[in-house]
């Protein structure tokens, strides 16, 4: 629990403290590793295969996202909650503290995808971009504190009209297409690793 806290901790005093248009793309690399740093002493092959169900859902709402398809949202988002709240009744670690944090991490994109609902089903674009940022945070810190390590998560950043520090999205390719920003054509490369695999 105190891990978990600790990378929450250092996310909010990087948010407070950063400014997108004065960050070097060296700066943000370096906050990726400080704040979703994996610890493969903590992985365990049970929660990356269970957790590679959530990324799979998180993926295919990156497609609706940038399809700007609020069916498409609400469905995965739907099936997310459901998958999250699920997850969340395993015992899946005999370890206290890494099953808190599987429990608490789950609960946390649970709140985010519900909050994505709601501003899908208002069509708040600004609120939308907010939510999914805020879900896209959570679930990296998640799958940091549990150590996932199954596959390389690449983590990428925009700027974004509504978020002052840029919009976050992961993938499982090394470049993305911005889901944020259907008329920018060229894909970008990836600022941060969650987990380099060996």
């Amino acid at each position: 629990m105190n891990k978990f806290l600790g990378i929450i901790i250092c996310f909010c005093a990087f948010a407070c403290t950063s400014n997108s248009k004065k960050t070097q793309e060296p700066d943000l690399i370096l906050h990726f590793n400080l704040v979703w740093a994996v610890s493969e002493k903590d992985n365990n092959p049970d929660m990356d295969r269970n957790a590679q169900f959530i990324i799979s859902g998180y993926q295919e709402l990156v497609k609706g996202i940038a399809q700007k398809d609020t069916s498409y949202i609400k469905e995965y988002s739907l099936l997310l909650v459901k998958t999250s709240v699920s997850l969340g009744t395993l015992k899946i670690s005999k370890d206290t503290a890494m099953q808190e944090a599987w429990v608490n991490g789950l609960g946390n994109i649970s709140n985010e995808l519900q909050g994505l609902l709601e501003s899908n089903a208002q069509g708040d674009k600004k609120e939308l971009n907010n939510t999914f940022n805020m879900l896209s945070v959570q679930m990296l810190n998640w799958l940091a504190a549990i150590g996932y390590k199954q596959r390389t998560i690449y983590i990428f950043n925009a700027p974004n009209e509504y978020i002052e520090d840029g919009i976050y999205w992961f993938g499982i390719q090394k470049k993305s297409l911005n889901p944020f920003n259907k008329d920018q054509k060229e894909e970008l490369q990836a600022l941060g690793i969650l987990q380099e695999m060996k």
